[in-house]
Parts: structure tokens; C-alpha cells; sequence
């Protein structure tokens, strides 16, 4: 109920209550009905006072609540920022991912066209003459080319090879084909 509308009502029940009163005490009414009048008159001044105090305190929460809505709104539309910038990082992490591993793909081609081309070569010389060399090779690569090598010529390099080498390497190649067995 708007407040003009508050106003009007009371300003028609203050008058009825008035004449009422008016009309009252020109017919020599009893006592009792004025004070019931008066009481009638003093109730509707404080339930207007009441009523000023209610409206009061919802236009307050009304303020605080808008408020709320304004601040809620605010933050929903930062967290749009934000997951729209999240969406962008992702998008490019996931291209950077694809790159690496593009890369790292190719990288493991090239190095297996490389271990393929000293498997080649290894078993194209002989064991005695390639031994020297092989032995200063990286023994995780060494155990890798002998793992790809014909097994008679990787065992007559193994036997060319110093004794130490060999039992190294061959420990090593053993637990490669157990791992790769598992």
C-alpha cells in the first residue's frame, strides 16, 4: 500500500472518528463513548506511528538489499571475466601442450632413425674393430643398440668388449628386457 493511499485512509477515518465525536457530544452521549472515541483516535495516531516505523525499517532492508544485489552482480560479472580469461590460458596451454608433444614426438623419431642407423653400422663392421668405440659409448645408448642388434653379433661384440664393460652392459640389458617383459 503506497503512502498517499495510508494517508487517505487515515485522513477519512480521523474525520469519521471526529464528526462521530462531534455528533456525540451535541446528542449528550455518555462519557464512555467519548473516551472510547478518543482512545479509537489516540490508537489510530500510533498505529500511523507504527506504520512510519515499518515503513521505515523495509525501506532500510530494501536499501540493504539492493545493495546485496548490486555488490552479487559485481562479482558475478568478475568471475565472468575471469573465467573467460581462464578459458583463454586454457585454450592456449592446450595448444602449447599439442606443440610439445608434436615435438617431442618428432625428437623420438629422429633419435630412433639415429640408434636404427648405428645398429647398421655396428653390425656391419666387425666385433673386434668396433668394440674400442662401442665401449665409450653412453651405456644406456650401448644397451639400446644391443637390444635392436642380431643376438650372435651383439654377443660377439659383448665378448670383444673389456670384461667389465661387458658385464655391465649385459646386467643392464637384462634388466631393460625384464622392465620391457613386465
Amino acid at each position: 500500500m503506497t503512502r498517499r493511499r495510508v494517508w487517505a485512509i487515515f485522513g477519512v477515518v480521523a474525520a469519521a472518528v471526529a464528526s462521530g465525536v462531534a455528533l456525540a457530544s451535541t446528542m449528550d452521549a455518555p462519557t464512555e463513548v467519548a473516551a472510547e472515541v478518543a482512545a479509537t483516535l489516540r490508537w489510530c495516531g500510533e498505529e500511523q506511528a507504527g506504520n512510519r516505523e515499518l515503513a521505515d525499517q523495509l525501506r532500510h532492508r530494501a536499501r540493504e538489499l539492493d545493495e546485496r544485489d548490486h555488490s552479487f552482480d559485481a562479482r558475478k560479472k568478475e568471475l565472468a571475466e575471469t573465467e573467460k580469461r581462464l578459458d583463454a590460458r586454457m585454450a592456449e596451454l592446450t595448444a602449447l601442450r599439442t606443440e610439445v608433444a608434436a615435438s617431442l614426438d618428432r625428437a623420438d623419431k629422429a633419435q630412433d632413425e639415429r640408434v636404427k642407423g648405428l645398429v647398421k653400422m655396428v653390425e656391419s663392421n666387425r666385433a673386434a674393430s668396433i668394440a674400442p668405440m662401442f665401449a665409450g659409448l653412453d651405456e644406456a645408448l650401448a644397451v639400446e643398440v644391443l637390444d635392436r642388434m642380431n643376438r650372435q653379433k651383439a654377443g660377439k661384440l659383448l665378448a670383444a668388449l673389456p670384461p667389465a664393460k661387458a658385464a655391465a652392459l649385459a646386467d643392464k640389458l637384462t634388466r631393460s628386457l625384464q622392465s620391457k617383459v613386465q
